[in-house]
């Protein structure tokens, strides 16, 4: 591997003029409106379109999971019936099909965090959609529900790897004004993906036969096979390609991000400065391992993450999860069903983007579990929770560690609703505690208490630069005053560059 402090010497030279314009650069682009980052960064928003596959690709595995097992032609082949001859699929099992499916996600999570920051973010999406595949495959041919389950861990392990290293390589080639946005536009593409996969359920929920079932699987090979395509022509990311010493490759890559003559050495030597100060930083508190996560200034960060993505399961998402099959062993038609739950990701698509011209994302947050209490209405969760903490995760990580970051919030997400999967059906379900749609009032208490909780742990980070996020999370500013300290946060970060360059002459 290149030594990178040698490919950082042509940076070097040319300080003086390309970080100074690469510092111009980005501070006017802080300013940007949503609407101008978007014009000025056509080109990555196509580029992301790759990692909004991923969002479908989870999207629709949700719903091949959760949805399906309350279909007629699912419960006759796969199900029990009761004394008086109502359908219904055992508890244990349909713990285990979501279940296990999550557990493997989280796996996947944590797995990948090791293979990306070795061979790149690029390269591993690709293999996970080949593992997705296969995954989707085994489902399909599944003729027992101990082989289906198998299935459904196989794709999970798949759709974690590659929701943890699309959503990294997503956050390294977006600009700032745009990082957040476009994680939000990936859960946009996940909530999306769901209301299609309920959409041919739907179509298929009076085919009693095996036929019906069958179908919801068999069209889940188009999302992983596109999205694969998708990221073999994808560039590297060029964050990934300056850890490795790469400087060419990245400038490479950042040609084909932002176009040949938009000041492509000036960005070269900004996002070089930032690695730089983080390597200084690296001397101090380790080289980005997983262990890092949990020492000094990171520990708070890792904290968050974790936080906001297992808050899921105490304010009901394990409910959104069999939503379906809920309000079916609650009465309602099974036709009927799938229209409301149609109809909620339809509300909850029309949030996110809403949420997009929300700047202030720990209000978002604030708003959502005070609505949720209210009203215990899960679709608002969509844009309240998922976009929001998919956005701050991509903000709050630091350079080294972003990679290892997305894994853990992918691994939070898939314990927690491993967790609560597993027991909600124990819940409701006839065979067990029979409460039905009581269940809701369960998670009434879990939103109040992220309320409180999320005050303390849930940062605003609206025109943050990661480098000034790294400066605030150092000096330990409290979570409710990161706003009121921005100015600082810029005086300190360029006292450090300034002080990094000074020492460089000297030596």
């Amino acid at each position: 591997m290149t030594d990178p402090k040698q490919s950082f010497e042509h940076v070097d030279n040319v300080r003086t003029r390309e970080e100074q314009l690469g510092e111009q650069l980005f501070d006017a682009e802080r300013q940007y409106t949503l609407w101008t980052a978007i014009r000025t960064h056509k080109r990555i928003l196509l580029h992301c379109t790759a990692a909004f596959g991923a969002g479908m690709c989870f999207g629709y595995d949700t719903i091949a999971n959760g949805a399906t097992i309350s279909m007629p032609g699912f419960e006759l082949y796969f199900g029990a019936v009761t004394a008086d001859g109502t359908l219904y699929v055992p508890s244990i099992w349909a713990s285990l099909w979501t279940a296990m499916s999550y557990l493997l996600q989280a796996m996947g999570g944590f797995l990948v965090g090791f293979v990306s920051d070795r061979v790149g973010r690029k390269w591993p999406c690709v293999g996970s959609c080949l593992l997705s595949i296969a995954g989707v495959g085994i489902q399909f041919g599944a003729t027992s529900r101990a082989m289906l389950l198998g299935g459904k861990m196989v794709n999970g392990l798949a759709i974690g790897c590659l929701f943890a290293t699309a959503t990294a390589w997503a956050s390294e080639i977006s600009p700032m004004r745009l990082r957040g946005p476009i994680q939000s536009a990936i859960i946009l593409f996940m909530f999306f993906m769901q209301a299609i996969g309920l959409v041919v359920v739907r179509m298929f929920v009076p085919d009693l036969t095996t036929h019906s079932f069958k179908v919801v699987f068999a069209v889940q090979w188009a999302w992983p096979v596109a999205t694969g395509l998708l990221f073999v022509f994808m560039p590297e990311s060029p964050t990934w390609l300056l850890l490795q010493g790469k400087t060419e490759s990245a400038k490479k890559s950042l040609e084909r991000l932002h176009g040949c003559n938009n000041e492509i050495e000036a960005r070269l030597a900004h996002m070089a400065l930032g690695i730089r100060l983080e390597e200084e930083q690296a001397l101090r508190h380790g080289a980005g391992s997983y262990v890092d996560l949990f020492k000094g200034s990171n520990f708070k960060r890792t904290l968050t993450v974790s936080w906001m993505f297992i808050g899921f399961g105490f304010a009901g998402a394990c409910l959104l999860a069999q939503a379906i099959y809920f309000l079916i062993i609650a009465g309602l038609e099974a036709i009927h069903s799938y229209d409301v739950a149609i109809g909620g990701f339809g509300i909850a698509i029309f949030a996110i983007v809403a949420s997009w011209f929300l700047t202030e994302k720990k209000t978002v947050d604030f708003l959502g579990w005070s609505w949720r209490e209210l009203n215990l209405l899960i679709s608002w969760q969509a844009v309240t929770l998922v976009s929001t903490a998919w956005a701050i995760t991509s903000e709050i990580s630091s350079y080294r560690l972003r990679a290892k970051t997305q894994g853990v919030a992918v691994i939070s997400n898939a314990f927690s609703t491993w967790l609560f999967t597993f027991t909600v059906a124990y819940i409701y379900n006839v065979d067990a505690g029979n409460l039905g749609i009581r269940a809701g009032f369960v998670y009434g208490g879990g939103s109040l208490l992220f309320f409180i909780f999320s005050f303390f742990l849930v940062p605003d980070l609206r025109g943050f630069s990661t480098e000034e996020v790294d400066w605030l999370y150092e000096n330990r500013v409290p979570i409710w005053k990161i706003q009121e300290n921005a100015a600082r946060a810029r005086e300190g970060v360029q006292a450090m560059e300034a002080n990094m360059q000074h020492e460089k002459v000297v030596v």
